[in-house]
């Protein structure tokens, strides 16, 4: 990617963690905090530091290496131990330092994420005292500071910064190896055990996908000969998809305490005392645990809220989504009454569905975090659960409405056909697309490389190149002379110096313009460098020009002539200004009043329009007679570059939204794959094609379009684990429905009567629910060597330390 193309960047050392703040704080506010970090954590280290490009204020904090041992030790960091020593995984402890793997080696002890998760465990542990005020903020006693002040705004973002040395290698052995098995211990090491179990369950779930995908395909091929082979195939694959999907989430139980137990996160004990969020609020009381001073928020105002408020929304956006549903479907009949139309306009109400589903997936997505937090959970995973709860319920009916709807209403297994294969390929292509390109568009905006001031720009450009160009063409045979020539040199001439005169680019566009562009005459490429004249906002003239004044004085490469008196700048720009508003026929006239009047209330004397194309004549005169002088107006010879530090541009990069969203995605791409089985066995190939594609550009977003993420330890994939195996459990039940309503049964038993058949689909699913379970309890959670070697390494320890 070129996302970096305009910059280079300047690595930054010595930081581990970024602290920045927005544009309106305050030096109060900035040495109060620092007070604060640097009384709490004596041996912390911070240097304060202002951004060139954004002009924000960051802290850059890091610590000594004796102080994250200490913090390694509070925070119950499991480290390898020397094997002389039991080896394994054990607690960090500073009087037993001698017994783990690297204690030698500042370097090699700590990955860069457990020096930013110890950090971070600093920040978090700084604690308020009694009557402790900020501004209007009055903190409570013993409450967690940065949170508080993450919360209320006051520190804009909290992140730490990336390794390129380790990001260069993960680029090679993970971004670009696509047929290669991903590091997941690198991963684990770089991002931390969240985002690299989420990466495991994602290999291991594309990998298990290979089973249905070769055997659906193969079905799809048989079932092209007569009807009967297609009622058998599709009967057998329902059936091989249930016992599949049970397969394969007892099989990643096993696999996840594997993992699990190797980072060292396997029965990790629960904290006993949670801190709340910071985001929760509620009265003030005397907590009974602690005796502190803490906030409480009584439960039936959550439950009054939740069935009022959150309740009736949640049923209200789902009546909108079956009325998209039921007028995308409504529209396809019209297209399939009409038969003048070609074949492939009946796909055009489908793909209108698939996109309104991804809209609503995105609108919905933010109703329920506003939901989630008016209901004020005190606990942040019971903010996430119930989170999880909204976002999966929602999905459900949105993803899957439009199925249920043509299998169990019109049974028609053709229509579902269709729409399950254009909603699974159509949104995961969307889904692909939105991951890599918003990341990446969001950081050139923020840089200002990406804007709609560029393109307009950029258009202008092309459009100015390709209009003179064909004027020039139809004028050559009329006069010697072109119209867009400068000053006045003829055509063949201007050509002729077209290969001695440098090229010249405007850097903070994006984009160079050849020196055609730039041939104009100075007046007019003054105007095009005072461009607030052209592109004044009519609601707002005056901030507009003071903006544009601002950044023109910051873009110009020297700020006053050689011998120039600096007190005739602003003469010199209300001339230019004149002479804008006199050549531009496009300006308004309640635009030029509005910059008149502007420049008036700046300066008293001002000269006419007639003065100002004098002066500009003048100095356009003294400017071709001393080639060498330069001015401050014209643009530079050579494009600036433009050099940040690594902390700033990271820092106008998109934060990482947990892997809520990851696994949102893979949960409804399960459902599409098992629930409907019986109508479209190419399901499965499908998502193996996109999950191949899925797990590099995650990692590609990841790498190279997101802030570093802080790592954190689990010790499983949490609920998404009981929603798949719910959805195992719901797709046993809808395939025998289908099976039974759609026909298949009655073609290949013409002798069942009605009521035999309803008997036999209840049979049928009482025998793979009970298939199910039988899987469920013979295989176990944890393989037997990993409680062997735990039980090993627990013996040897107590060995060791009897001596």
């Amino acid at each position: 990617m070129s996302r970096k193309s305009w910059l280079k960047m300047v690595p930054t050392e010595n930081c581990d963690i970024l602290m920045t703040f927005p544009d309106s704080i305050d030096d109060h506010t900035l040495l109060w905090l620092l007070n604060q970090i640097r009384v709490g954590i004596p041996q912390v280290s911070i240097q304060i530091r202002q951004h060139k490009h954004t002009q924000a204020h960051a802290f850059f904090i890091t610590t000594t290496f004796e102080n994250l041992l200490r913090g390694a030790e509070q925070m119950g960091m499991h480290k390898a131990v020397k094997p002389q020593y039991g080896g394994g995984m054990r607690r960090f402890s500073c009087e037993e330092d001698n017994i783990y793997e690297n204690i030698d080696s500042e370097l090699c002890f700590f990955t860069s994420q457990e020096r930013q998760s110890i950090i971070k465990y600093w920040l978090d542990n700084l604690r308020a005292k009694q009557g402790e005020v900020l501004h209007n903020i009055h903190f409570l006693e013993g409450q967690p500071i940065i949170p508080e002040l993450v919360a209320r705004g006051v520190i804009h973002q909290m992140f730490p910064l990336h390794e390129q040395r380790i990001l260069n290698q993960l680029m090679t052995s993970w971004v670009q190896a696509v047929c290669e098995r991903q590091p997941l211990d690198d991963i684990c090491d770089y991002f931390g055990v969240k985002i690299g179990m989420y990466f495991a369950w994602l290999g291991f779930y594309t990998n298990s996908m290979l089973y249905p995908a070769v055997i659906g395909f193969l079905l799809w091929i048989l079932a092209e000969a007569d009807q009967t082979s297609q009622d058998i195939c599709c009967v057998v694959f329902a059936l091989f998809n249930v016992v599949w999907a049970t397969l394969f989430l007892e099989r990643w139980k096993r696999r996840e305490a594997e993992l699990a137990y190797r980072w060292g996160t396997l029965d990790t004990p629960a904290e006993s005392l949670e801190e709340p969020r910071p985001q929760f609020r509620g009265v003030k009381r005397c907590s009974p645990i602690t005796g502190c001073e803490e906030f409480y928020y009584p439960p039936w105002k959550r439950a009054l809220f939740r069935w009022l408020v959150s309740l009736p929304i949640c049923l209200l956006c789902l009546c909108f989504v079956f009325l998209a549903m039921l007028l995308c479907l409504e529209l396809q009949e019209v297209v399939m009454e009409v038969q003048e139309l070609p074949g492939i306009t009946r796909f055009i109400p489908k793909i209108l569905l698939a996109i309104t589903v991804t809209i609503c997936d995105e609108v919905y997505k933010k109703i329920a975090y506003w939901l989630n937090d008016m209901e004020n959970y005190r606990l942040q995973s019971a903010y996430e659960n119930n989170l999880i709860i909204k976002m999966v319920f929602f999905e459900f009916i949105n993803s899957y409405l439009s199925l249920f709807y043509i299998g169990f209403y019109l049974k028609d297994m053709e229509r579902l056909k269709e729409m399950l294969a254009t909603l699974l390929i159509f949104r995961q292509f969307l889904q692909n697309i939105k991951e890599v390109l918003q990341p990446y568009l969001y950081e050139q905006n923020k840089l200002g490389v990406f804007t709609p001031k560029v393109l307009w720009e950029l258009l202008q450009a092309i459009m100015l190149k390709y209009g003179r160009l064909a004027l020039g063409k139809a004028q050559a045979s009329m006069t010697a002379y072109s119209f867009l020539g400068p000053r006045g040199i003829p055509v063949t001439h201007t050509a002729n110096s077209n290969s001695e005169t440098k090229r010249r680019g405007d850097l903070k566009a994006g984009f160079r313009l050849t020196e055609e562009e730039w041939d104009m005459n100075d007046c007019v490429l003054k105007q095009r460098k005072v461009s607030f004249t052209e592109k004044v906002d009519y609601q707002d003239v005056n901030t507009e020009t003071q903006a544009g004044y601002d950044s023109f004085l910051e873009d110009s490469p020297t700020l006053v002539e050689e011998g120039m008196d600096p007190s005739s700048i602003f003469d010199s720009l209300c001339s230019l200004l004149f002479l804008s508003l006199h050549s531009l026929s496009l300006c308004s006239k309640t635009v030029q009043t509005s910059l008149l009047r502007y420049i008036s209330l700046e300066n008293a004397t001002v000269s006419s329009p007639k003065e100002s194309y004098s002066l500009c004549q003048r100095r356009k005169n003294i400017s071709e007679g001393k080639e060498e002088k330069k001015s401050w107006i014209d643009p530079p010879e050579e494009p600036k570059t433009v050099t940040l530090t690594q902390a700033e541009i990271e820092s106008c990069m998109q934060t990482y939204e947990d892997t809520l969203q990851d696994y949102q995605e893979m949960f409804i791409q399960f459902g599409y794959v098992v629930l409907f089985s019986s109508a479209f066995p190419l399901a499965a190939m499908c998502a193996l094609i996109n999950n191949i594609i899925e797990i590099r550009s995650d990692a590609l977003k990841l790498c190279t379009g997101l802030q570093r993420p802080f790592g954190q330890r689990v010790e499983n994939i949490g609920q998404w684990q009981t929603a798949m195996e719910a959805m195992g459990l719901i797709a046993i039940i809808v395939n025998c429905y289908l099976i039974g309503q759609c026909g298949q049964l009655q073609r290949l038993f013409p002798w069942l009567s009605p009521e035999m058949t309803i008997i036999s689909i209840v049979l049928l699913e009482h025998f793979a629910i009970l298939l199910k379970y039988v899987i469920h309890v013979a295989i176990p959670d944890i393989p037997g060597w990993v409680a062997e070697e735990m039980a090993k390494l627990e013996y040897r320890r107590r060995e060791a330390f009897k001596v």
